[in-house]
């Protein structure tokens, strides 16, 4: 997995690819946390436009994400989730909570 950030505008954005699973979970986590000790956004957005597959590790450290974010007074967002992570999150019933509600989420460039 790789994970590659950018801040602009009070938004940081970290773009995932790859794979998000039970040994690339701790690298979100420790993504987030860089991000958060940096400069402290108001929204943090995870997109998922290159991620390619995403285990129940992965909605975890998402769904964790998504909570300690959110208790921070910080809006949470994840973007671009397509294919079978898409599919995958629907299922778990979770992809309304990371994408802000029906609809939202969709393919963004």
């Amino acid at each position: 997995m790789k994970i590659t950030s950018q801040y602009a505008d009070g938004v940081t954005r970290l773009l995932v690819s790859g794979e998000l699973d039970m040994s690339t979970a701790p690298d979100l986590h420790d993504h987030v946390a860089a991000a958060l000790d940096g400069a402290e956004p108001r929204t943090l957005v995870i997109d998922a436009v290159d991620l390619d597959f995403c285990d129940s590790s992965g909605i975890q450290a998402l769904v964790q994400t998504h909570r300690r974010v959110t208790q921070r007074g910080i809006a949470f967002r994840l973007t671009n989730a397509h294919g079978v992570t898409r599919r995958t999150l629907q299922l778990t019933g979770v992809l309304d909570v990371l994408t802000g509600g029906p609809g939202d989420g969709e393919r963004v460039r």
